[in-house]
C-alpha cells in the first residue's frame, strides 16, 4: 500500500504490536487458525531468533486485510 495511514488515530484500541491471542479475538478466530495460517505462510508473522512466540505487526495485519478482503460476486480476493 502507497499512502501512510494513521493507525493510532483509526484504530488506537488495536495495538501496534499483537501476539497470537489478541489477533485471533480481533479476527474474530482462534489461535489454531492463526498459528496454521502463519504455518501454510498465509498471514504475516514475526517470530525472534530461536523463539516460539508469534509476533504481529497492526499495520501488516490491516494491508493482509485489506489486500485479501472478499469481494460479493467474485470467486476470488481484491487483488
Amino acid at each position: 500500500m502507497g499512502e501512510h495511514v494513521d493507525y493510532d488515530r483509526w484504530y488506537p484500541e488495536v495495538p501496534a504490536v499483537m501476539d497470537t491471542a489478541p489477533l485471533a479475538e480481533l479476527l474474530h478466530t482462534n489461535v489454531q487458525i492463526i498459528r496454521g495460517w502463519v504455518r501454510e505462510g498465509i498471514l504475516p508473522a514475526h517470530r525472534m531468533s530461536g523463539g516460539r512466540k508469534l509476533t504481529f505487526l497492526r499495520h501488516e495485519i490491516f494491508e493482509w486485510l485489506i489486500s485479501n478482503r472478499y469481494r460479493p460476486g467474485s470467486d476470488q480476493p481484491a487483488d
